[in-house]
């Protein structure tokens, strides 16, 4: 009986120590929405329900730090957050289900309690991807690159930007088969490596997934975020949206950026609808930390004012079609004040 508590003491302090792992990288993270208040809350519920199943006192008798095999443990290399983020949600997952069978054995009436604790565990969890997930790189401009709207092969217009500093591009092939899509995703993505640039795939979760891309951008009729995230689990999300009501949909979603527009007339999409500088404005009241990416329309002339109506990103795509675009892409970043 004594092993018994003793396993208890050790699985309920490394369920405790892993949620607060978990809670301080949600807590300092500038990431929006971060799960600081479930993860504390389930921290205090597993404490009060261990406490009230297992006698504090039987516990702390049972232990015995100096002959803890875990004292002579050394943890795997971490190599990154997720790498942090993963060790600490399997630490609390695994003795979540010891604590339960121990329950099954010490107190049969909190096993259920002990379960329920387990699988909202497990509904936090799809969340925690959040913490870890790649940001948009701090760079304002955001090249969008339409094979519909170039002359020529495109990576002649990615590589000049790529050396003149771009650090965000989208595919965007609507038209394009499905086997050309991904050929050309997967040149445009080992581009982008070799300047650590930031890679984005327009409505396909798949070709996304196979190219290996950093993120994957979503308009109003393709997949919910939701779905598009059990294809790319770990991919950054940005969402098109025309009004505050689709902003809050979107940020309810749990998606990485907003992509607002069209704020200016635009010839590179037939159906775009004008919102305006005001309607930006108004969405980004309703942000928060969720960065903004205005498009439609914009050009080194009328950039300045996206970015004073709250922009933190513009998105171009005719700007640099047919005109010196390193020349451009530096303009526009200047825009920025």
């Amino acid at each position: 009986m004594k092993k018994l508590y003793r396993i208890v003491d050790v699985n309920f302090n490394r369920t405790r120590e892993g949620l607060r792992v978990l809670e301080e990288l949600a807590r300092f993270s500038d990431r929006t929405p971060v799960p600081v208040k479930a993860l504390r809350g389930l921290r205090h519920q597993i404490s009060v329900l261990t406490e009230r199943s297992f006698p504090r006192p039987e516990l702390l008798a049972n232990r015995c730090s100096k002959t803890d095999p875990g004292r002579n443990f050394r943890p795997e290399k971490r190599t990154g957050k997720k790498d942090l983020v993963l060790a600490n949600s399997f630490r609390v997952s695994e003795s979540l289900r010891v604590l339960e069978e121990m329950a099954a054995l010490l107190k049969p009436e909190a096993t259920v309690s002990f379960q329920d604790l387990r699988f909202s565990f497990y509904d936090l969890e799809k969340g925690l991807s959040v913490l870890y997930r790649k940001k948009l790189p701090d760079h304002p401009v955001y090249v969008v690159i339409d094979p519909a709207l170039l002359p020529g092969d495109p990576l002649a217009l990615v590589k000049p930007l790529l050396g003149a500093g771009a650090k965000i591009f989208q595919l965007r092939a609507k038209n394009m088969p499905d086997r050309l899509f991904l050929e050309l995703a997967q040149k445009i993505r080992r581009e982008t490596e070799k300047f650590d640039a930031f890679f984005i795939v327009n409505d396909r979760p798949d070709i996304a997934a196979l190219s290996d891309a950093d993120g994957l951008h979503l308009g109003q009729t393709d997949l919910a975020a939701v779905n598009a995230r059990q294809i790319c689990p770990d991919v950054l999300i940005g969402v098109s949206v025309r009004s505050v009501r689709e902003a809050e949909k979107a940020i309810a979603e749990r998606v990485d950026y907003l992509a607002v527009g069209s704020v200016f007339p635009t010839t590179s999409k037939e159906d775009a609808a004008v919102v305006g500088l005001k309607t930006l404005k108004e969405v980004k009241k309703v942000t928060g930390r969720t960065p903004l990416v205005a498009i439609g329309g914009i050009t080194p002339e009328n950039s300045g004012r996206v970015f004073e109506s709250g922009a933190d990103y513009v998105a171009v795509i005719s700007a640099l079609i047919n005109r010196q675009p390193e020349k451009i892409l530096k303009t526009l970043v200047k825009t920025k004040r």
